[in-house]
């Protein structure tokens, strides 16, 4: 019983670890896209925006994904610009970005600078509050 519960531990504390540096390693890579962002040429300046990455078998891009940035639309009308890229027909970018997985979406500020990447789903409030510290 006891090698089952230490067996347990060593499997929560290892998640965690991981979990950690993919956490550090997005915070970094926002520090260094915030140099010159590779979306400045697809998206406009001038109002917040949201850059969603997908591919075509991705079941979470559809059912999770794809339903938060239209309740996001719906919700923000005109306020935020809202984009969905094929993340195979954008390799460049994906490698760029330091995307690792889809659906993973970019929060972009009105000035075009990275304020936040989520790799995997993000909700719509997730992304809300992600682009409420854009415009504060």
């Amino acid at each position: 019983m006891i090698d089952r519960i230490l067996i347990l531990a060593i499997v929560v504390v290892a998640v965690a670890a991981v979990w950690s540096v993919i956490q550090l390693w997005s915070k970094i890579k926002i520090q260094q896209l915030q140099k010159g962002t590779p979306l400045s040429a697809i998206i406009p300046t001038g109002k917040p925006a949201v850059v969603s990455f997908s591919t075509p078998s991705c079941r979470d891009c559809r059912t999770l994904q794809a339903p938060a940035l239209a309740r996001l639309k719906a919700g923000l009308h005109d306020r935020v610009t809202i984009l969905s890229l094929s993340a195979l027909e954008h390799p460049d970018l994906v490698d760029t970005l330091g995307i690792l997985t889809v659906p993973s979406t970019v929060v972009v500020d009105a000035k075009g600078a990275i304020k936040a990447l989520n790799l995997g789903y993000a909700s719509d409030a997730k992304l809300i509050e992600q682009l409420n510290m854009t415009t504060a």
